[in-house]
């Protein structure tokens, strides 16, 4: 039997990560090497227990994990990365692959669904539900960006500015979540407001809600 794979697991909610070590503490081919709740914690342990695999929460407290995502691939490449989030996955497995990725799992899909995603991800494929593979391939096909809407104009950071402003957060809020300037985070809503064609801070913040209601614009 080959040696168990060795996994991080990264999200800033315990009950989902006693959760998942549960799972995984049942699969001979994994072994649960580490765990971290944080940004700091998750680049701590990367270089800790240098693991095989990591399954990644996009969402650490108020920061969308793309950036992160992108800082441990670079710290190590050979880790096969498996997103496991509850963010739309549309708009976000396309990005997530870009950024180093090669599984996306949708939380509402079921925690017992993670070992068949990370099994598929050890045996070199990529992991994503028939959705994203059929929206992935069309827009190939396409030579488009596979983001529904006018989600495909805007940048990472963009798209997280406007998440937290869909969750209530006002731009003091969002600048201290960030560590950005309020002046930073303003420039960001004047971007968001010229790419989605909206007038006013007011219809930029229902637009805002309606992408964390539906995914979409």
């Amino acid at each position: 039997m080959s040696e168990a794979a060795r996994v991080l697991i990264v999200d800033d909610h315990s009950i989902v990560r006693f959760g998942l070590r549960q799972i995984l503490d049942q699969e001979a081919q994994f072994s649960v090497c580490g765990e971290a709740a944080s940004p700091a914690e998750a680049k701590r342990q990367v270089e800790a227990c240098w693991p095989d695999f990591a399954i990644f929460d996009l969402t650490l407290g108020a920061r969308d994990g793309l950036g992160l995502l992108r800082e441990l691939h670079d710290l190590r490449s050979a880790m096969g990365i498996l997103v496991y989030s509850a963010q739309p996955e549309l708009v976000y497995a396309p990005r997530a692959f870009e950024a180093g990725a090669r599984g996306y799992l949708m939380k509402d899909a079921g925690i017992e669904k993670v070992p068949e995603a990370l099994a598929a991800v050890r045996r070199g494929e990529r992991y994503a539900s028939g959705a994203v593979q059929r929206a992935m391939f069309q827009s190939a096909a396409a030579g488009r960006p596979p983001l529904p809407g006018a989600l495909d104009s805007l940048s990472d950071r963009e798209l997280q500015v406007l998440r937290l402003l869909g969750t209530g957060l006002g731009t003091a809020e969002i600048a201290a979540a960030l560590s950005l300037s309020m002046k930073t985070v303003g420039t960001y809503r004047e971007r968001l407001k010229l790419k989605l064609g909206v007038d006013n801070a007011l219809q930029l913040e229902r637009r805002a809600a309606d992408f964390i209601r539906t995914g979409n614009l």
